[in-house]
Parts: C-alpha cells; structure tokens; sequence
C-alpha cells in the first residue's frame, strides 16, 4: 500500500501537471472558439518559449527570460496569423490544420537547425531550488512555483477575458464573429489579439516546466497531444472546460505513475473515451471561451 506521503505527492504532482498543461490548452481552446482553426502549432510555440528562455537566461537571467521570451512568442504568433492563416479564413478548415501541421513541422526543423538535436536544461530561479519540508514529506520547491505561477497565469487570462473591453470583444466572437464585424468592430485585429495571446500562453507554460522537462527540439510534441485531449475532454470552446479536463488528466496521469507505470501514458486517452461515450460534447461544451 501506498504511503500517505507518495498518495498526497502524487496527487499535488498530477495538480501541478494539469495546470501547466491546462494553461496550454486554454491557449489552444481560445483559438478554436473564436477562429475555428485548429492550430497544430501551437506545440511549437510551446518548444519556442522554453528554448528562447534558455538562451535568455545565459544573458539577463531567469525573471527577465521569463517576462521578454512569451513577448517574443506572442509577436511572432501575431505574425503567423497575419501572414498565413488569415488567408485561409472561411476556407475548408482541412487547409488550417495542414497548414499549422507544417508550420510546426518545418518549425522543428528550425530549432534543430539553431539550438541542435540535444536536450538541454534551465537552472530554477534561486528562491525555487532546493525542497521544502511539510512534516510527512519534502517536496520540490519548483513543483510548487510552477503550479502557482501557472494557476496564476490562468486566473490573469480569464480576468482579461471577463473584465477588459477586449475580453468582451473576444467573447462575443466566440459567439459570431461576423456579427462583431457588422457591428464595426475591428474583427482581424481581434484574430490577431486571439492568436498572439495564445502563443504567449504557451510559451509562458513552455518556460515554466522548462527546468523539469527536458528542453528538447520535440518537447512541442509532447504538449501539443496532452493539450488536444484536454481541449476535446472538456469541450471544444470551454475556457474552465480545458483547465478541469487538465486537472483530470494530470491527476489520473500521475496516480497511473504509482499504480501502473507502464501505462501511465495511456491515461488520458482512456479518460478521454470514458468522457465522450457519456458526454460527447465534453465535460464543459460550449461555444463560449468563459464558460
């Protein structure tokens, strides 16, 4: 039998998984509901955050790296969406997802032609190192920051979306966007916002698990399908939907760890599949990124 202090690390390990996760694919939930575009490279936004963090802090350090690098992701997720998938708008939605697949693709490559093949690693900032002593067990204390500085991140989106004029706007265009156009809202500006917001949520995810996941050219992989599942087990177009699916599959994730590690990693496709039989539309299904 488990002992108290592996059943409560598990469980706070899986919290904290979830929230990182969670705040990627609230990113890629918010690009959905308002575009419909299913944004296959939002992975690699993921991946570009944590390396252009890692060669930040060889300069300036963790907090700036942290502060200027989803900045950068988010301007370049601004670019992306101006320049490619706003072509497409409108068009067979098969057309976004084949382009985004090979945005990401082609962006992989990229970050091996840079940064090479090898895995690298970011040193925590100085008041995260080390472990903290609860009593009945030690715990990392970078665990901890990055599941507070995620449900942080988390809780400062949804408040720009429920309280800020342009969170209104957005919202709205989760509902119809052609109507905000009619209503002389600037509906490509709000696109661009949409994506550039996104891609700065998932570099900001990719930065934080950086110094426990190995920074590695295909580590925008291994966020991109977690993130997938989340957005379908909670609902397409959810906002909360996609932090309570990654909460699920991060906790289900960590507790297969201790009791079945060989298939841990099928966790959450199981999860997903026990959600859909019994609620199709997701756990949280709406066409609203606030709902």
């Amino acid at each position: 039998m488990p002992s108290l202090a592996e059943v409560v690390s598990q469980l706070t390990n899986g919290v904290i998984l979830g929230l990182i996760l969670a705040l990627v694919a609230s990113g890629f939930t918010m690009v959905l509901s308002v575009m419909g575009v299913i944004n296959f490279a939002h992975g690699l936004l993921f991946a570009l955050g944590a390396y252009l963090a890692l060669s930040l802090h060889k300069v300036v350090g963790y907090w700036p790296a942290l502060l200027i690098a989803p900045l950068v992701v988010g301007a370049l997720g601004v670019m992306l969406e101006q320049t490619f998938i706003r072509r497409l708008y409108g068009k067979d939605p098969l057309f976004v997802l084949l382009l985004t697949f090979g945005i990401a693709m082609a962006g992989e490559d990229v970050i091996q032609m840079i940064w090479g093949k090898l895995a690298y690693s970011i040193s925590p900032p100085d008041l995260a190192k080390g472990s903290i002593d609860l009593g009945f067990m030690v715990y990392s204390k970078y665990r901890l920051f990055m599941g507070g500085f995620a449900l942080v991140a988390i809780f400062s989106v949804w408040l720009f979306l429920a309280k800020t004029p342009y969170g209104a706007m957005i919202r709205a265009g989760s509902h119809d966007s052609e109507m905000v156009g009619i209503l002389g809202k600037n509906l490509p500006r709000i696109r661009a916002l949409v994506f550039g917001l996104a891609a700065a949520m998932a570099a900001l995810a990719g930065i934080i698990a950086a110094p426990l996941w190995s920074v590695r050219p295909q580590m925008g992989l291994d966020a991109l399908l977690p993130a997938f599942l989340i957005v379908v087990i909670g609902g397409m177009g959810s906002f909360w939907g996609s932090v309570l699916a990654g909460l699920l599959v991060g906790v289900a994730n960590s507790f297969a760890v201790m009791v079945v590690p060989r298939f841990s990693d099928l966790m959450m496709y199981v999860l997903a599949v026990v959600v859909l039989i019994y609620r199709p539309r997701g756990l949280l299904g709406t066409r609203s990124v606030l709902e």
